[in-house]
């Protein structure tokens, strides 16, 4: 079941970051963000490299990667949700919840936004400039809504609820059910706005003519967890999570792009 879900996903996901998985490799269920920052491709090799274990890549939303942590089609999880990772343990999954590495959310628009981070999503709505949602329950899609529901509950505006989540209503609000590379892609397609965390807008910015906006507010921080799992391969997952605490940061603080560090090792 383990080796026919990991090859039915790459096949969906047509994903060059994917794997196809023998029993004899533990899998990783993480983020498209994740995959898509490049660090993976620096830190799977490095940690092979430290303790003989292999590894295959399934790389789907949060949501989704807590799916494959319940139903035991994973034996390790690196995610960036932290109420849902909770709510994961204290269902009684995974072993341990340790965040390893964060970096922050940031905007992604057309041309450069003026004000704080609600002026800007003022003027989005306002102007029902597009903007493009990832909408697939990953730990970018949650953020998006909890900074929605904060601008609404600023008295900003109005949101709705439905199939997409909590957001504006609007036929510029695009919720396309993909992961973080489609959507920046898409934004930059269309001349869109969108959510995406630090990582995987840096690894792109010499591929697309967005700006990159931050904004030094505390609710855009985005911290990555590793939860390891009880099965077949614990102790290769419990390995993995030693080597992310102990010996990457080093790794983690050379993945850059531009001399500018993607992410930072240890806890925000």
């Amino acid at each position: 079941m383990r080796a026919l879900l990991a090859v039915l996903l790459c096949l969906l996901m047509a994903s060059p970051g994917c794997v196809t998985h023998d029993d004899d490799r533990m899998i990783l269920a993480t983020t498209t963000s994740m995959r898509d920052s490049g660090l993976l491709d620096v830190l799977l090799p490095a940690f092979t490299n430290a303790t003989g274990h292999e590894v295959d890549v399934v790389a789907v939303g949060t949501g989704a990667a807590l799916n494959l942590g319940r139903s035991g089609d994973a034996d390790v999880l690196i995610v960036h949700a932290p109420e849902a990772e909770a709510e994961f343990l204290e269902e009684g999954h995974g072993t341990s919840r340790t965040v390893f590495a964060w970096n922050t959310f940031v905007l992604l628009t057309p041309e450069p936004m003026n004000g704080s981070l609600f002026d800007v999503l003022d003027a989005v709505v306002e102007d029902e400039r597009c903007f493009v949602s990832r909408g697939d329950a990953s730990g970018t899609h949650m953020k998006e809504q909890t900074l929605w529901q904060a601008w609404a509950d600023a008295g900003r505006g109005d949101v709705i609820e439905d199939r997409s989540g909590i957001h504006p209503d609007g036929d510029w609000y695009l919720s396309i059910g993909q992961g973080m590379g489609a959507a920046i892609t898409m934004a930059d397609e269309k001349r869109c706005v969108t959510l995406s965390d630090l990582g995987t807008a840096l690894f792109r910015s010499d591929t697309v003519e967005l700006e990159l906006q931050r904004y030094n507010d505390t609710v855009l921080l985005n911290p990555y967890s590793i939860i390891p799992l009880d099965g077949p391969h614990g102790a290769a997952a419990e390995a993995l999570r030693s080597f992310l605490l102990d010996d990457a940061a080093g790794v983690i603080e050379a993945h850059t792009v531009s001399g500018e560090p993607m992410f930072t090792p240890g806890q925000p």
